[in-house]
């Protein structure tokens, strides 16, 4: 399965049925472990800016097998960016290659364009932490044929091209120039002073300048000619670019009112939850309190969203995210059946009707919509667990940060593979704007 998701025939396949009708398709790369936990959230909030009902023209590129996982498992569209064996097998540094993060996006970037523009579409490639407030197909530079790439670009604050946005038309010029670029990734990408954007902005022969030894070793003095521009994408995007950037994308989301429409659920949503706003609430109370409530949710609950406690009674200065790493905890009980305690104060939710009461085990609550508001001592906390498998769950997901970290901080305790990878890369320039190339 893996094969066939990496497979020139599926990628065509995708483009078939994800394409507009000017054949034009939106891509997003997706790996790591920060953003593919909103692989879904992104999904679903492009198909609510699409122009077709049903079909957001668009799917997210997996640069490794687990991305590939969780993609199918949300049902969401999914292309398996990776190296073919032959490519692998030059490589120098083998371990090197497995651990880059960065090289790897690069690769999906460059080596997915080239074949997405030679099979006869345009592509926009939107990094996950750029958050659209409109159809980006819309926000594109008029009239499209004079360009065969169009991307974005620092706004004034520096000469290099800005990544984060691109959109390559599919002519020859855009198939051949992406070809020449992949093929120099995959030979060169792996190097510490290299970064794709560098890379790009160099084979445009913008700002950046490759250092003669690239040159020379690959045999190609000149990149093949392109007619590109720079194009400010409108007020209907912003990039984050900042660490930890899902979760601002995350909050921004949600605020606006652009998330997807499972986010809001239906015309009768139906959640539930426990005020709580002792933030010196031991961590043993907020794990069996939190098991308690995904039992039920699996149980009595079973068609409820669970809107989880605040554990703090001023969501500004402790925020849920500050004192529980969230990202482990939504990646098993996911998006779809969890909600952060804020969801209630947003101002589309307003107007969600609010029944409080207590539990009972007995009583039927179906026919409540809205938020049913569960007093926190009726809780019983000596509920049996579905399966053993889910109490491991559930011990495998709680992890508390004590104390919280602060409003501007994320409890985490995953490692963070592209922060130290950038930091290394990073490392030879002071500045933000440090000529890693030239």
């Amino acid at each position: 399965m893996f094969n066939y998701l990496s497979s020139d025939n599926h990628l065509r396949s995708l483009l078939t049925q994800q394409a507009n009708q000017q054949r034009q398709v939106l891509a997003t790369i997706v790996g790591g472990d920060s953003y593919s936990l909103f692989t879904w959230d992104w999904y679903e909030r492009m198909l609510e800016l699409s122009n077709d009902v049903g079909n957001c023209h668009c799917f997210v590129i997996a640069i490794d097998e687990i991305d590939v996982i969780l993609a199918i498992k949300q049902g969401v569209p999914v292309y398996y960016s990776t190296f073919s064996f032959d490519d692998q097998i030059h490589w120098t540094n083998v371990i090197e290659a497995k651990q880059h993060l960065l090289y790897r996006e690069g690769h999906a970037k460059f080596q997915t364009t080239a074949k997405i523009v030679k099979m006869g579409y345009s592509v926009l490639i939107s990094e996950t932490d750029v958050f659209w407030m409109a159809n980006p197909f819309d926000q594109l530079k008029q009239p499209l044929n004079e360009y065969d790439l169009q991307i974005s670009d620092h706004s004034g604050s520096h000469a290099r091209i800005n990544i984060g946005i691109f959109f390559a038309r599919s002519t020859k010029a855009s198939s051949i120039f992406f070809a020449h670029v992949a093929q120099f990734w995959i030979r060169y990408g792996k190097g510490t002073f290299i970064t794709d954007q560098r890379v790009l902005d160099a084979m445009l022969n913008n700002y950046d300048r490759l250092k003669p030894i690239y040159q020379q070793a690959s045999g190609k003095m000149l990149s093949p000619p392109l007619n590109w521009t720079t194009h400010f994408f409108g007020h209907q995007v912003s990039h984050m670019m900042v660490d930890g950037g899902a979760f601002y994308l995350f909050k921004q989301a949600a605020q606006l009112g652009m998330r997807s429409k499972k986010f809001y659920g239906g015309l009768k949503p139906k959640f539930f939850t426990v005020r709580i706003t002792d933030k010196e609430m031991k961590v043993n109370e907020r794990n069996l309190i939190l098991r308690a409530l995904l039992i039920l949710q699996q149980s009595t609950l079973l068609n409820r969203t669970l809107i989880l406690p605040a554990f703090t009674d001023n969501l500004t200065v402790t925020p849920l995210p500050s004192q529980l790493d969230i990202r482990k905890f939504l990646l098993y009980w996911t998006e779809k059946s969890v909600r952060l305690p804020d969801f209630i104060f947003l101002a589309k939710n307003m107007s969600i009707p609010v029944t409080s009461t207590s539990f009972v085990s007995t009583q039927n609550y179906d026919d409540i919509v809205g938020i049913l508001d569960l007093s926190l001592d009726s809780i019983p906390l000596n509920l049996v667990a579905p399966s053993p498998e889910f109490e491991v769950s559930v011990r495998d997901s709680m992890f508390w940060c004590s104390p919280p970290t602060g409003a501007d901080a994320h409890c985490t305790h995953h490692s963070r593979g592209l922060a130290l990878t950038a930091e290394l890369l990073f490392s030879c320039g002071g500045d933000s704007n440090s000529p890693c190339i030239t």
